[in-house]
């Protein structure tokens, strides 16, 4: 796994890395899927003794697939408005919206960081690295159907993923750092 670049999805706020393995950045990566009934269909069939745990309610495939659709749908419309606002607005920044992934680590150097979304209870998540209060950069996105990450192969990739990110960021020189902004 290679950071190739670091995309701005709102200047001065919300950042994405791409992987040398990726087409897309993370963010635009995670809502293409989540929008895709064919990746979640095959997700929630691959899935589905995880979807059938009780908490989620006895739901069906389709319902997950409908659900799934327009929870990205906000989240992405809220990210994003947050994420703007957040550049003048001091009481709500994108750290009301995420949160550290883990308890013991609040408030540490490049805070590893998940955001939820908006349709309660979500499966979906966005892990981002903090820098700074309303200063973001997402390395990753899954839908998160058990209690833990340690269970699953694909939220094991974003904890693989959230470390060399927050490892590549610890590395460059802050002054240094490159963001592009996508055309």
């Amino acid at each position: 796994m290679k950071i190739i670049d670091t995309f701005a999805i709102v200047k001065e706020s919300l950042y994405s890395v791409q992987y040398d393995t990726e087409a897309l950045n993370e963010f635009a990566k995670c809502f293409e899927l989540w929008n895709d009934p064919i990746y979640l269909r095959e997700f929630f069939e691959q899935h589905k003794e995880d979807l059938d745990n009780k908490f989620w309610n006895g739901i069906s495939i389709e319902q997950a697939i409908i659900k799934t659709r327009e929870d990205a749908r906000l989240f992405e419309e809220e990210i994003l408005y947050i994420a703007e606002s957040g550049k003048t607005e001091r009481l709500e920044t994108l750290s009301t919206l995420f949160e550290p992934l883990s308890q013991r680590v609040i408030g540490e150097n490049l805070e590893r960081d998940k955001a939820k979304g908006m349709n309660r209870p979500s499966w979906l998540r966005i892990y981002a690295i903090r820098i700074e209060a309303n200063l973001f950069v997402v390395c990753g996105g899954a839908i998160k159907l058990t209690p833990t990450m340690n269970t699953r192969d694909h939220l094991i990739l974003e904890l693989d993923k959230l470390k060399f990110t927050r490892n590549y960021l610890q590395e460059e020189d802050d002054d240094n750092l490159e963001f592009f902004e996508l055309n």
